[in-house]
């Protein structure tokens, strides 16, 4: 059956292959990229030049206080940077979301005509999925980890609570509904878009978690899962489009997971 499936394949023809070829607006992705860089950083530039001008060689600081006042200084704008970056692309995805609001559901992937309501939803979706890898990562890798949060209630308008904690793991860019005190280990990860291939259907459906849960490395959430108050999920579960739990059940492994006993597990 394969050797039959790839022998179609050598068989279209070369108009038929071009009329499978998906052109991304690489340009815009640049510019998205490009400008979200370089407007924190000209606001920062500007502070250090107005801590510079108007505080050092204004009030005749000496040079030793200079120099040890400088690394306290670029922690601050550090800090200053991520915040102004974080609103900027907030401000920048607003506008997106007044032309093609963030809506869930099952939609064509339809990438070669945007002028099409469904061309539309992929052009933004994309878009705002790019605009927030960039303040995503900065924030994680930084001294100010708890700025993730932020950068995903701000841009995406995720639904995080209190003391949710990504410790280096996959986050959900949209569409999550996190309760108070959730664990996230290192490799753990949240999807609330599941794609069928490139050329096939994207399904876009909010993920939600209950109170006090606990992520191990190595388990993934689907579109639509959702758990509920003090779920442990162990190791390496997968937790597939549209899970649920048991009642009356806790823990989880296995994929897809499954109810555990605790005793099973020492």
């Amino acid at each position: 059956m394969e050797a039959n499936s790839q022998k179609n394949m050598d068989n279209l023809s070369f108009e038929e292959r071009l009329e499978k070829t998906v052109e991304l607006p690489a340009l815009d992705f640049f510019k998205i990229n490009f400008v979200s860089f370089l407007v924190p950083l000209y606001v920062c530039l500007g502070l250090f030049l107005l801590f510079e001008y108007g505080f050092i060689i204004l009030f005749s600081i000496p040079p030793i206080i200079h120099i040890f006042t400088l690394p306290v200084v670029f922690l601050i704008l550090y800090y200053i940077y991520l915040i102004v970056l974080i609103e900027f692309t907030a401000l920048w995805a607003r506008k997106w979301n007044k032309k093609s609001p963030q809506i869930q559901g099952v939609f064509r992937r339809v990438l070669d005509n945007v002028n099409s309501k469904e061309g539309q939803i992929m052009k933004y979706y994309h878009k705002r999925g790019f605009i927030i890898k960039f303040p995503v990562w900065l924030t994680s890798k930084s001294p100010f980890p708890w700025l993730i949060n932020r950068t995903l209630r701000k841009i995406s308008h995720n639904k995080i609570g209190k003391n949710v904690i990504y410790n280096d793991s996959y986050v959900g860019l949209e569409f999550t509904d996190i309760e108070d005190n959730a664990f996230f280990y290192p490799t753990s990860g949240l999807s609330s878009h599941a794609v069928n291939t490139i050329f096939g259907k994207i399904t876009m459906i909010e993920i939600k978690i209950g109170k006090n849960n606990t992520f191990y490395p190595g388990t993934i959430m689907g579109c639509g899962a959702l758990s509920t108050e003090d779920n442990v999920i162990y190791p390496n579960t997968v937790l597939h489009k549209n899970w649920r739990g048991k009642p009356g059940k806790v823990y989880y492994q296995g994929s897809p997971g499954r109810p555990i006993d605790v005793k099973d597990k020492y």
